[in-house]
């Protein structure tokens, strides 16, 4: 058969619904060829492929406007891999930063810069999107069932997925819910962030000079701001001969090695995961990544998520001089220190909340925001000097985003609004910066000496 030859009622097939011809192919294989579907099936691709051929013809079977191989690699695609949502997993679709299934016939697409659309294709039924969350799930070692609807976990490096499976827990005609969430799929670079409004030259210049030159800083904001893009780009600004260790929970999202142009590594940097176990003594706590790479020599130190009893070991490791960088879950930058101390706390209840604060704030001095404003432009919103003054702890605000108005326009929110400097780092911070070598003429930059 020519490779052209289109399938039409014309040409004499059985012609049907995708829907139908589909659970017809997928009876066959699975009675004869069930290993072949597994999640280890990709090797047996070229094998599959030819039987759905072979199947589709000795019955005659065709849908409308496909093509045979058309056809065949729709008809793969939805039986060994992953349905309309494949060539987002494998980002063949480009430009696209998550995915939100509301239902099986509700998908949406959330695309870099902050537009919504509608997905490049739907599942036919709630039955068929449990089984294809079923299989794609179980490639990554997750189980999804009627006794474990609610999942989470990672597909790999930089993209993480939340999984509702109903199971009860959701009207039987919605079928599955889920969020699937690329990591930085485009590998952003600061340029892209000043061209998408997310801060100032300058702003970006501070947070990556104050980091390089010693000062330890955590990054508050809600889910979806860009923290862990923002992270990447202030330590991937640090200077190649310095060693870099990173600790994620789970997964890992960061890509920090710089490779020449012979794909040799020329920068020093260890990233870690945590890893868990049914067995608390098989677990790999952040904890335990942290007080082991103490003992790698690092040279800075990224807590990528802190969100329990290890804040009080990313505090002691700032104090030793180590400059730490992280994120936490806040609303606003003045609540960091509160919720710093309020983890710290599950590990240190010795400590008085006035010992943990000063404590805290001396670790990190700077804090700042990050947040998906309702334009959906990600802005770091405000940057603050933390200091302990009559035991309390005192913000000074050093960069900030102004909202002017707000206007709706075709149904789109439109912000009016402005970066502003609004102050000058401390005395007792500069001194800091000196004591580990900022050249003063960049200083005078961020104290108003001189301009960028």
């Amino acid at each position: 058969m020519n490779r052209n030859e289109g399938i039409f009622a014309s040409d004499k097939k059985n012609i049907l619904e995708f829907p139908d011809l589909l659970e017809r192919v997928q009876a066959f294989v699975s009675q004869n060829y069930a290993s072949l579907i597994s999640k280890e099936g990709g090797k047996n691709k070229a094998q599959l492929l030819s039987y759905i051929r072979q199947y589709l013809t000795q019955e005659h079977l065709g849908v409308e406007n496909l093509t045979t191989d058309q056809l065949i690699d729709r008809l793969y695609t939805e039986m060994a891999e992953f349905s309309f949502l494949t060539p987002y997993l494998n980002f063949t679709i480009h430009n696209v930063e998550g995915i939100e299934i509301n239902s099986w016939e509700d998908v949406k697409v959330k695309l870099v810069g902050g537009g919504i659309e509608k997905a490049e294709g739907h599942f036919f039924s709630p039955e068929h999107a449990r089984s294809v969350f079923v299989r794609l799930l179980n490639k990554s070692n997750i189980t999804m069932d009627s006794a474990k609807p609610l999942v989470r976990g990672h597909l790999g490096n930089k993209i993480r997925i939340t999984v509702n499976g109903g199971g009860g827990t959701l009207d039987e005609d919605v079928g599955i819910a889920a969020s699937i969430r690329f990591v930085n799929p485009n590998n952003l670079k600061r340029k892209d962030l000043l061209s998408f409004g997310t801060a100032t030259d300058e702003m970006l210049n501070f947070l990556c000079a104050a980091y390089r030159y010693g000062i330890s800083m955590l990054l508050a904001g809600e889910t979806d701001a860009g923290k862990t893009t923002i992270m990447s780009i202030i330590m991937s600004s640090l200077p190649n001969d310095k060693k870099l260790y990173t600790i994620e929970n789970g997964t890992r999202e960061f890509d920090l090695e710089k490779r020449d142009q012979d794909d040799n590594i020329i920068n020093n940097v260890v990233h870690t995961i945590t890893k868990e176990s049914e067995d608390p003594k098989q677990a790999i706590t952040q904890q335990m990544l942290l007080e082991h790479g103490m003992t790698m020599n690092p040279d800075y130190i990224c807590m990528a998520e802190i969100k329990g009893s290890e804040a009080f070991e990313a505090i002691e490791a700032a104090l030793t001089g180590h400059p730490v960088i992280g994120t936490t879950h806040t609303d606003c930058c003045e609540n960091i220190p509160d919720r710093l101390v309020q983890l710290a706390s599950f590990k240190s209840s010795n400590l008085s909340d006035k010992t943990l604060y000063s404590l805290a704030v001396k670790a990190f001095p700077l804090v700042f925001y990050a947040e998906k404003m309702p334009d959906n432009v990600r802005r770091i919103t405000e940057i603050c000097e933390c200091q302990m003054v009559d035991e309390k702890p005192q913000f000074t605000t050093l960069y900030q985003f102004v909202t002017v108005k707000n206007e709706e326009v075709d149904g789109k929110i439109i912000v009016d609004g402005h970066f502003e400097k609004c102050g000058t780092i401390s005395e007792h911070l500069q001194k800091r910066l000196r004591k580990k070598g900022i050249p003063e003429k960049l200083l005078q930059v961020f104290t108003g000496g001189e301009k960028t």
